[in-house]
């Protein structure tokens, strides 16, 4: 898809998210979260569900012919190469917890490649858009180009989650630090984890544990266009498929694409 299609399509995605955002915000502020439990155990919220149905009104009157997918959907399944991926409330625990660290995501997937992903995180002001090539954070309504930082010997900033530190997670740190001369944690919640890196405030972000596709596609879209790389554990960059309940791989999140990040992974797996 051409760059000029995508800077137009985004303008039209910010939108939708926005609105989707402002429902969050709502529920959020009110404290009216109305837990549910799903099959897997984890919770959903009226916010969720809401932001659903801002998203799929928005993202259909783009362009109706363009499925959607997403974690609230029903279950689905489509051949179609284009659809749209989308988590409508990232970070439900962040939210519950309210420390304002959730995202409202959506990737525009082509071939099974995110080639347009917007984060909005609207309980800190943050969003994050990226597209071939382009990336930028917008905070109050100023647009701040952003690129992935360079790795060095001296230093690896490490996002690691709020919520759910795993073990692994303390091995991956384990294994940096015999690496680098110094690693630095950055407890972040939902898909900013990927941001963070996208915007060169973390180098790495690893992910040992499950997750599904509408999770990180739209964190992918603004990591990619910001020179990093969101990659399987074997350096593959990860695709997506119209199918609902889809896992992804165990991946990392890179800043610098060029640094041999494998070399680490095979010493863990």
């Amino acid at each position: 898809m051409e760059v000029s299609n995508l800077k137009e399509i985004s303008k039209e995605v910010l939108k939708a998210v926005d609105s989707a955002s402002e429902e969050v915000m709502q529920i959020y502020e009110s404290g009216n979260f109305d837990i549910e439990g799903k099959q897997d155990g984890s919770p959903v919220t009226l916010a969720d569900k809401k932001s659903h149905q801002a998203l799929s009104s928005s993202l259909m009157s783009i362009d109706p012919n363009i499925p959607i997918l997403s974690e609230e959907g029903d279950v689905l399944e489509n051949t179609k190469s284009l659809f749209w991926l989308i988590d409508p409330l990232d970070g439900t625990k962040e939210f519950i917890n309210k420390n304002g660290d959730f995202t409202v995501n959506v990737a525009l997937i082509e071939d099974g490649v995110p080639v347009l992903g917007v984060v909005s995180a609207p309980a800190i002001k943050e969003c994050f858009v990226g597209y071939i090539n382009q990336a930028f954070k917008i905070v109050n309504g100023e647009e701040i180009q952003i690129s992935s930082k360079k790795q060095t010997q001296d230093m690896c900033l490490v996002t690691v989650s709020k919520s759910h530190k795993s073990d692994k997670d303390n091995l991956f740190i384990e294994a940096c630090t015999s690496e680098f001369d110094k690693v630095e944690e950055v407890p972040t919640g939902s898909s900013l984890k990927l941001c963070r890196v996208a915007e060169g405030a973390a180098n790495i972000y690893s992910r040992m544990g499950p997750t599904y596709q509408w999770d990180i596609a739209a964190g992918q879209a603004v990591v990619e266009a910001a020179g990093g790389s969101v990659s399987d554990l074997e350096g593959r960059p990860l695709r997506y498929e119209f199918k609902s309940e889809k896992k992804n791989p165990l991946f990392y999140c890179s800043g610098d694409p060029s640094f041999p990040w494998k070399n680490i992974f095979d010493k863990l797996v």
